[in-house]
């Protein structure tokens, strides 16, 4: 014999749970219908002020890549002095910027060979510090290293190489601050260091000839 259907009454029907939930929760939007809304609306105006500033140094990064591009003109015409002038604008309208950074280098590079060393390990510094060029950062490690080389600094030559070696994964590039650490190892009397080095070179496999011929010398120099 069939059991009659329970049939709910009004009342277990107002008290229902799920009911109840969804019943909250539409009061409580009503009821803070005007936070939510600014929430959202404050959420909007940051995403839309974060696109804008993000579209805004797109564009300032790439004026300071065009004004870079004439400065390197005006050096491939031997204009140096108009170069330093844009390089210097470079340097300082778009400041924590890669142009920014990379005109400090060739501005370092002109001080360097006009023999402004202050001026010269000012602006590589810079650059050294804040890029991670590395066919740049070879370059100015090398031009650090020298200056602080005809300063009889000899330590401190070593420590520009060594850093800049952390920072450069190109074989080639690594070998040749390997190579000039080498150098100035012998110039300061470390003859087994350099000796250890300089074999550790030459045991590389498919090393340019150059760079072959580089070490050899060196260590021939110590041999003799």
């Amino acid at each position: 014999m069939l059991k009659p259907t329970k049939k709910n009454t009004k009342k277990e029907i107002q008290s229902d749970p799920f009911l109840d939930t969804v019943g909250n929760a539409q009061a409580h939007f009503e009821h803070n219908k005007t936070l939510y809304t600014q929430i959202i609306t404050g959420f909007l105006v940051l995403v839309a002020g974060f696109m804008f500033l993000s579209n805004k140094n797109k564009v300032h990064i790439k004026e300071g890549n065009a004004a870079l591009g004439n400065a390197l003109v005006a050096i491939d015409q031997d204009d140096l002095s108009n170069a330093k002038f844009q390089l210097e604008t470079v340097f300082n309208d778009y400041s924590d910027t890669k142009p920014s950074y990379e005109a400090a280098y060739f501005l370092g590079k002109i001080y360097f060979e006009e023999e402004d060393f202050v001026l010269a390990k000012k602006y590589i510094t810079t650059f050294k510090e804040n890029s991670n060029n590395e066919m740049l950062l070879v370059a100015s490690a090398k031009m650090l290293s020298d200056i602080e080389e005809q300063n009889n600094n000899i330590e401190n030559a070593i420590e520009f190489i060594k850093d800049s070696k952390k920072k450069v994964n190109l074989a080639s590039q690594k070998n040749s601050l390997e190579l000039d650490e080498a150098r100035l190892l012998i110039s300061s009397g470390l003859i087994d260091n350099a000796k250890k080095k300089l074999n550790n070179i030459l045991n590389l496999k498919d090393i340019p000839n150059n760079q072959k011929q580089i070490a050899e010398e060196l260590l021939g120099q110590i041999s003799s």
